[in-house]
């Protein structure tokens, strides 16, 4: 008994203050609002434009029961001097009865509906797009496949947000997104000053008939409003049609890639553009902005919307996204190339001799067979008459090749045709001045030299398709090279380079073949100083020519006899080129004559590198020093022995007086008899024990400089460039030319971009120049990094000039002045970065007109009976793609008699496939 007695005491305690998932739901949402700051009122007086402004969004999560949810904020800030009060703009901006005269302020959500600015804003979300807000929330599922299909979800969703935004004092407008994502459905409530706003949009696919005109529209309209709308009431509408264009005539816009007659491809150009039209489609907006019903018929029967007659047109592109462009895509396939290292033999197969083929020490390219035996004339065929059969010299394994005959025999003619040598008083460098810094910067070359017109070979091999671009390039380079030994086994010079010697400000490359010149030039000199020497004999027997150990010829006097004074006067002077002014020997009368020296031999920045290694890497004793003063001095001692052969009588200190003055002091005296004396003296350098110049005055003999041993070696010189560019892999060679790569595309762009005179594509191209000088001048780790910053600053500029280009051609009219053709470049530029730009004057501008004969249809005229030709342009116009309005009406709701005027608002939009009504009407929640 006393245990039943216990059980029945036992009872459930249900505690109540304990709150449930949806009362955390809401008061999740109430805090969310209070962070955001929209737990008060948002009352103003000011309207915006809202492309003016940059919309801002604010996200963060909740959770209601077994399901996730993400609120989001949107709001449009606008800065503070672009914002207008609603005094200073059109007061006509709602009805009749506008709200600055009610004796109460709405919310600032209902005043953006009714107001006239934003109608149809260009760049905006959906629902600022239909309701014309400037501020909202919208709540949606977190996942896409948790769509809100269930009315009951709904509208427990927006009965929570109801609660939360009236506890919270909220006068934003929250939207429950309901149905799938993509159908862009919304329900919603926006409170304040006693008023209610529902929000709720329709969608369907096709519209009904009857509703597929302004007559329709307005009948439901007024369906809505129910009983409440009076006879009176004037309904204002706006309405824009939009006309779409998607095809257009044949236009230059789209490049394609050079070939010739034949169809084969030309490598003589760099490409540029894109192989498509990067405007895919132009849409032309007519705007009525604001009207009353009454004034504007458009029905079954009768349609007074004529777009000609608009006073609003805007005009917006659609643009291809990700547009490729041949430039960007040939620099991007040479910077990639750039760093492969197979080489030529890899790539084509050896190469050797028919006569001979298994013999490597009897091969043409043998530098050691070339330097032992200079006088043979020896040469090499190249790679393309081989594949062409017209000879048989050399024998090629390979089965498939890059390219055809006929392309690399073009090519080759183009880098090697005649043009003038370019002088180093004339350069471009210096005709131009503008391009001396940036050569400088980017170690490039002149513009149209040889190597400039290399780069152009290899890039627009780059930018072939379907050809094995790596293997392309090596064959050309291999003919090239042939080709340069040829120049130099027959004299003749390279062009398209600047004469005399290196010049290091170039590239390296370009230095090099700059001394192959030397070399040319020093050979052609030297071959003709020998066939002076051979037609006039000589006036006394001359000793015969010694071959040194590397086979170069040099003279001797006989060592035998000593150099004194009187067999000093018994040599026959030689290698005289001019007296030296009314300069005389200082030990006899003798005129003192400047002789014939070897010039001083040319150099590159490899050599003088390679010089500089040699000479570090012998220490910093004593020695040492004197050993580097006399590995430098070879010049010194050869201008001292072409002074004695020119001068026999001649002294160290007649040689300094000539060679170097400033060493030779003259000093005037005035003796006790008061006549002015001059004393003569070597300066204190030159009087130092051990002096260098005296051991190789002692050292020199007299020997002219036809007799001297060369100072410069143009067979060795040459045969070591030609070893070294055959050995580079084509990779090298690309990576060695990046400098002229960058300074060949700046170019390029500087090309077609002298039509562009405008502040956004300057800024543009001075970004890339610099990002080039970077690119140049960056760390080898950071070469990555660059060259993909590089590639993407020419991407945009390229795609930039194509739509600029793409553009005009479309929407420039002919004839324009110079005025009426700085207006439209800036209307081309600003089409790239806003949506839509307005046509100033509509259709009776130069570019309205030039915009309604693109969009007009080609069906044949029929006037039937009428001589106006607006009426026949109108008959030609395109149907549009679609169409919107907005109808407003300010009416108390729901009692006509007792509550406050609030806002009505209803968007449509019909498309060919779409159709949806967004309706926001208001009422009274404290008079009704």
């Amino acid at each position: 008994m006393t245990t039943v007695k216990e059980d029945e005491d036992i009872f459930e305690i249900v505690d109540y203050t304990t709150a449930s998932d949806w009362e955390r739901f809401i008061a999740r949402i109430e805090e969310i609002l209070s962070e955001w700051k929209l737990n008060g009122p948002e009352m103003s007086n000011t309207e915006v434009d809202f492309a003016d402004g940059e919309w801002i969004e604010h996200n963060e999560a909740l959770e209601f029961g077994d399901h996730s949810y993400t609120i989001t904020h949107f709001s449009l800030q606008i800065p503070e001097s672009n914002s207008l009060s609603t005094t200073e703009i059109n007061p006509q901006m709602t009805t009749s009865v506008s709200f600055e005269k009610q004796t109460f302020i709405p919310p600032r959500a209902m005043a953006d509906m009714m107001s006239r600015r934003n109608d149809f804003p260009s760049r905006s979300p959906y629902l600022s797009h239909w309701y014309g807000l400037r501020e909202f929330i919208i709540l949606a599922p977190k996942r896409n496949n948790d769509a809100v299909t269930d009315e009951d979800r709904a509208n427990l969703l927006l009965s929570s947000t109801a609660i939360a935004v009236s506890n919270v004092g909220c006068n934003v407008p929250i939207f429950i997104r309901v149905q799938h994502e993509w159908r862009n459905m919304f329900i919603g409530l926006c409170e304040g000053s006693g008023l209610r706003t529902h929000f709720n949009i329709c969608h369907l696919k096709n519209a009904p008939h009857q509703y597929r005109h302004l007559a329709g529209l307005l009948e439901i309209f007024k369906s809505k409003l129910g009983a409440n709308i009076s006879n009176d009431t004037i309904v204002m509408v706006a309405v824009r049609f939009t006309y779409v264009l998607k095809e257009f005539e044949s236009t230059t816009s789209r490049q394609a890639l050079p070939r010739d007659e034949a169809g084969m491809p030309v490598l003589t150009d760099l490409p540029f553009g894109s192989l498509y039209d990067p405007v895919s489609g132009l849409h032309l907006s007519c705007t009525w902005p604001i009207f009353s019903e009454e004034l504007v018929t458009e029905n079954d029967d009768c349609n007074d919307f004529d777009p000609l007659l608009s006073q609003q047109w805007a005009i917006g592109v659609t643009l291809l996204d990700d547009l490729p462009v041949l430039l960007t895509e040939a620099v991007q396939e040479y910077l990639k190339l750039s760093t492969q290292r197979e080489s030529i033999e890899q790539l084509l197969g050896k190469i050797q001799t028919n006569d001979e083929p298994t013999n490597n020490s009897t091969n043409m390219a043998d530098p050691i067979k070339r330097i032992s035996d200079s006088r043979t004339q020896q040469y090499w065929t190249s790679f393309s008459s081989s594949i062409s059969n017209t000879t048989n010299r050399l024998r090629v394994n390979i089965f498939n090749p890059p390219l055809p005959p006929s392309v690399v025999e073009k090519t080759i003619e183009y880098l090697f045709n005649e043009r003038p040598t370019l002088s180093r008083q004339r350069s471009l460098v210096e005709e131009y001045p503008e391009n001396t810094e940036r050569i400088r910067q980017l170690k490039s070359v002149p513009k149209d030299s040889f190597v400039y017109r290399l780069v152009v070979c290899f890039a627009a091999i780059c930018s072939l398709p379907s050809y094995n671009h790596l293997r392309s390039i090596a064959h050309i380079w291999f003919d090239v090279v042939q080709e340069l030994r040829t120049h130099w086994e027959t004299g003749k010079l390279i062009p398209g380079l600047e004469s005399g010697s290196p010049n290091l400000s170039f590239s390296k490359f370009y230095q090099n073949l700059q001394m192959l010149n030397c070399c040319i030039e020093h050979r052609l000199r030297h071959e003709n100083d020998t066939t002076t020497v051979e037609e006039s004999p000589p006036p006394q027997p001359q000793p015969q020519p010694e071959l040194d150990e590397d086979g170069d010829e040099f003279y001797e006097c006989s060592s035998t006899v000593p150099l004194s004074k009187s067999n000093l006067s018994e040599l026959q002077p030689d290698g005289r080129l001019k007296p030296c002014g009314d300069l005389k020997l200082l030990y006899s009368n003798d005129i003192l004559y400047i002789p014939i020296t070897q010039e001083c031999p040319p150099a590159t920045e490899d050599m003088l590198d390679e010089q500089t290694i040699v000479l570090t890497s012998l220490g910093s004793g004593e020695e040492a020093t004197l050993l580097r003063a006399k590995m430098q001095s070879r010049s010194l001692l050869s201008d001292m022995e072409s002074f004695k052969a020119a001068n026999p009588l001649g002294t160290i200190e007649d040689f300094v007086r000539w060679y170097s003055p400033r060493d030779w002091i003259e000093i005037e005296e005035i003796d006790k008899d008061g006549n002015m004396q001059k004393s003569y003296s070597l300066s204190q350098r030159m009087q130092l024990p051990d002096n260098l110049w005296m051991e190789v005055w002692q050292q020199a003999r007299p020997i002219s400089v036809r007799r001297q041993k060369r100072l410069f070696d143009d067979g060795k010189e040459a045969e070591k460039i030609l070893q070294k560019l055959s050995s580079l892999s084509p990779g090298e060679i690309l990576e060695q030319l990046i400098p002229v790569l960058l300074h060949v595309v700046y170019d390029r762009i500087t090309k077609n971009i002298e039509d562009m005179e405008e502040q956004n594509s300057s800024v543009l191209f001075e970004t890339f120049y610099a990002k080039s000088v970077l690119l140049v001048k960056g760390k080898d780790e950071r070469k990555k990094k660059l060259q993909q910053d590089y590639i993407e600053c020419l991407t945009v500029i390229e795609q930039h000039m194509c739509r600029f280009q793409s553009f005009k051609e479309k929407l420039f009219p002919s004839d324009l002045n110079q005025q009426e053709k700085e207006e439209m470049t800036r209307f081309a530029i600003e089409l790239h970065t806003r949506p839509e730009m307005p046509v100033k004057g509509a259709a009776n501008s130069r570019l309205g007109k030039k915009l309604a004969s693109l969009f007009a249809t080609s069906k044949p005229l029929s006037t039937q009976g009428s001589n106006n030709d607006l009426s026949d342009v109108k008959n030609q116009f395109m149907t549009p793609a679609g169409k919107e309005y907005i109808l407003r009406a300010s009416i108390a709701r729901p009692s006509q008699s007792r509550s406050r005027p609030s806002p009505q608002r209803m968007y449509c939009m019909l498309a060919q496939d779409e159709f949806r009504l967004c309706g926001a009407f208001s009422e009274d929640t404290t008079f009704f």
